[in-house]
């Protein structure tokens, strides 16, 4: 180190205590990296690498500190911003520099790095009682606390259905490390240190929250540890208390039906890289804000479980629904309201900006006139009963923050006129200050008969007067020279020293004064962050109900009858709604279930729409327990604890599982978590291995499910000896696809009816494919040679003359996740 410059010095030292983070060093204009990083940096964000004394440097300018940051944390980096925290003019030596935040893809809120999804991030870790999960969304304060009973693998498929943009580990569990990063390259992982789950947490916890007790929540002291742990690390990478993440509440609740990965993935419910527009979040979303987005989404994952929440939220589609006035009132409404939700957490966090609080100012202008109208419909018109529409909050904003503010307080373009007098006169001498120079030029002019005489000024030789070297004669004596250049003289004088004392002074307390009447407004302001989260979660539901209210109109959508646990399902005509939107004329279908007769084999060819029938029953179901109405012309829904489906087949070359068994431990969940009163929705189970084996497994399967799970089950399939389950047990119901062959070829009519399929038509459909007539032809000369070497009917027979399984029922086999 003996060859290296003190500040290079200085930047190791910083580095050393944050050695797993990019270091962003602030010199002057710019934030420099070096060395390692420097070469990381680099290569992340496509910019030169340099070298200063022969070592690697990068650097970005400091004005475009997000747009690069964003792309840092993007590809998985860990930043720690490193500024400057003493004036560069009066330090003597070094300019003393720290790290003022830490930030990761899970800690950021600026509002131009992030959209209006959210960004939940998750710590684990894990006790006796099985794995504690804490699962936070920092930029709107969103909390959630549970311990689940998952094994490894049924972890790992939660993280990978979530969508967490960071996940955080504890010691215990540093081994999900290599298999979390295998399956998520790209996502950030951490691992914290022991000391984050020390035994100080209750009364950190009291001090965060403001309460006396902790009593009252429902959690014991291992889960309130994991809880802790995450406002620490908050804590740790922000510099600063956390006073914005709500006490956590269960995640895994009575109130919500938890969907796993598959279903979700599955039934096509939220958006992804490759399904963006073609999911129900897309259908659905008629919301107008950042929050009832978020709200949307939170929505569509979280279907409920009780009937009389469910009935309320129908009550409240309904009342929008049949008053047209009212939902296109709130549409145009709804198109001015902010991101309220994030913008209190940036208050609370002490980083909001001044556009940040005329968002909410003009935000809350609007919400009276969203409160008035929604009391004009007796069916909603108690809908912000005991909601504050925090019309003090605005007052305080519209009288203390210009209109079109600066983004940089201090500026001076921030703090109204008339809030500080000292800041008025500041801000006084530098508005007139062109007007000076003309005056003293104008007299300057006069007294020395110098027509060509300037006064100006710049940043690096402040004001001056400049003279063309052709008029020096003309100089008085009182003018003192300060520059020579090759044309032109320049000079001051002491009236131009004593008004460019004062514009410095003005310029350094108009940016103190402002900065501190700034921090003062939002001190002020965070006294309101909880009611303005309040208002935000409120205004976001309606904006959901509303979006509802205009799909069923826009689509025809009805509202359900809900049935408490009973198996009963009415379904006449119903309609895959995503589907329905994409297709020039779709096909609607019926479903009936009842006590005695809730388990459908369908059988049916390939694009026949077996798939689309036995999904579009899942998002029927679902659309139902969030509140929405849904596609069909009438509908009667039990109230499912869960949705379980099986479709489609994939391996999983990671971790080097077949098809078949990726296939059979998806099963296993299912016959795990599965109750009666839970839907399950299986395509193809068991084509994974042999045809004999497939089969046998898939009636195993069947029998288990309705004989002991006795769950609604539709099971689509190819293997038509399924069906004679049908025969044999007064539960299931054998369903097929009506196809109609003509002359010209086979027609898939895409209609549900009684009975088997006898044929799946491989060979039709390879014939849509494409294929060259050779082999279309070959495929039915050995179609004919196999058949006539089966007998069907000894076939037939041998399948009827299975025994019939009786399962004996025990408590433990019919636990509820």
């Amino acid at each position: 180190m003996a060859n290296l410059t003190p500040m290079i010095k200085q930047y190791l030292e910083i580095k050393e205590e944050y050695k797993d983070s990019i270091l962003l060093f602030r010199l002057g204009d710019f934030y420099e990296t070096f060395f390692d990083d420097a070469q990381k940096v680099s290569e992340i964000l496509q910019i030169v690498l340099t070298k200063r004394n022969g070592h690697p440097m990068a650097g970005i300018p400091y004005h475009a500190l997000n747009n690069y940051l964003k792309k840092l944390l993007d590809s998985g980096c860990k930043v720690a911003i490193c500024e400057q925290v003493e004036d560069p003019q009066t330090a003597k030596g070094i300019v003393d520099r720290k790290v003022t935040r830490v930030l990761t893809p899970g800690t950021i809120v600026d509002d131009n790095m992030i959209d209006d999804f959210n960004r939940f991030s998750t710590l684990i870790t894990k006790s006796e009682k099985g794995y504690i999960l804490a699962v936070f969304d920092f930029s709107t304060g969103e909390f959630y606390l549970d311990t689940f009973d998952f094994n490894e693998n049924e972890l790992l498929d939660f993280i990978n259905s979530f969508g967490f943009v960071q996940i955080l580990l504890s010691k215990n569990v540093e081994s999900l490390y290599k298999q979390i990063k295998n399956m998520l390259p790209d996502l950030y992982v951490e691992v914290l240190d022991d000391w984050y789950f020390s035994n100080n947490f209750l009364e950190h916890l009291k001090d965060i929250y403001k309460v006396f007790s902790l009593d009252y929540v429902d959690y014991n002291n291992e889960e309130l540890k994991v809880a802790d742990a995450v406002l620490k690390y908050l804590e740790l990478t922000q510099f600063s208390k956390i006073r914005h993440m709500k006490i956590p509440k269960r995640f895994k609740t009575r109130e919500y039906m938890l969907l796993d990965s598959n279903t979700i993935e599955n039934l096509g419910i939220l958006p992804t890289s490759t399904t963006r527009g073609k999911t129900l979040y897309d259908i659905l979303k008629f919301t107008r804000t950042s929050m009832g987005h978020r709200k949307l989404r939170d929505f569509i994952i979280s279907p409920l479980l009780d009937k009389n929440i469910i009935e309320q939220r129908f009550d409240y589609v309904e009342a929008l629904k049949e008053d047209h006035l009212l939902m296109e009132e709130l549409k145009e409404y709804f198109s001015h309201i902010k991101d309220l939700e994030r913008i209190s957490s940036r208050i609370s966090l002490r980083k909001a900006t001044p556009r940040d609080l005329i968002a909410l100012k003009d935000s809350l202008e609007i919400v009276p006139y969203i409160i008035e109208s929604v009391k004009t419909n007796l069916g909603i018109s108690s809908f912000f009963d005991k909601i504050d529409p925090l019309g003090e909050v605005k007052e305080i904003i519209e009288k203390t923050i210009c209109e079109e503010p600066s983004i940089e307080v201090g500026s001076g373009e921030v703090i109204k006129e008339g809030v500080s007098n000292e800041l008025d006169e500041y801000r006084n001498i530098l508005k007139n200050i062109d007007n000076i120079l003309e005056e003293i030029e104008k007299r300057e002019k006069e007294l020395t008969k110098i027509n060509s005489l300037k006064v100006s000024r710049n940043k690096v030789y402040g004001f001056y007067i400049e003279i063309p070297k052709t008029q020096i004669a003309k100089v008085p004596a009182y003018y003192t020279r300060k520059q020579t250049l090759v044309n032109t003289e320049r000079f001051t004088i002491e009236e131009l020293r004593q008004i460019e004392q004062k514009l410095s002074l003005a310029e350094d307390r108009i940016k103190a004064i402002e900065k501190e009447l700034f921090d003062k407004i939002i001190l002020e302001l965070e006294k309101y962050v909880t009611e303005i989260k309040q208002l935000s979660d409120r205004l976001a539901e309606l904006d959901v109900f509303r979006s509802f209210a205009e799909a069923s109109v826009k689509y025809n959508y009805i509202r359900p009858k809900m049935i408490e646990k009973s198996r009963n399902t009415k379904i006449i005509n119903g309609r895959h709604p995503v589907v329905e939107r994409f297709v020039s004329n779709f096909i609607p279908n019926d479903l009936i279930f009842d006590e005695d007769r809730f388990y459908i084999i369908l059988t049916g060819p390939n694009m026949s729409g077996k798939s689309t029938y036995v999904r579009q029953i899942g998002i029927i179901s679902i659309m139902a327990q969030i509140g929405c109405f849904v596609p069909a012309e009438v509908a009667e829904l039990p109230v499912y604890d869960g949705i379980f489906t099986r479709i489609g087949a994939r391996d999983d070359i990671v971790t080097g599982k077949s098809t078949f068994l990726v296939e059979m431990l998806e099963m296993s969940t299912i016959i795990n978590r599965a109750t009666e009163h839970s839907l399950v929705l299986l395509d193809e189970v068991g084509r994974g291995t042999s045809t004999l084996d497939g089969i046998s497994v898939a009636w195993a399967i069947s029998e288990y499910l309705f004989q002991v799970k006795k769950c609604n089950t539709i099971f689509a399939t190819h293997y038509t000896e399924l069906t004679y389950m049908s025969y044999i047990y007064n539960e299931v119901i054998a369903k097929r696809i009506k196809v109609k062959e003509t002359m010209e070829g086979v027609i898939f009519l895409h209609k549900i009816e009684d009975g088997t399929s006898d044929n799946s038509y491989g060979i039709e459909i390879a014939k849509l494919a494409g294929f060259p007539v050779e082999i279309v032809d070959r495929a039915r000369e050995v179609l004919e040679q196999l058949s006539d070497r089966v007998d069907l009917e000894n076939k037939l027979k041998k399948v009827k003359n299975i025994k019939k399984k009786s399962y004996k029922v025990q408590e433990n086999q019919l636990k509820m996740f």
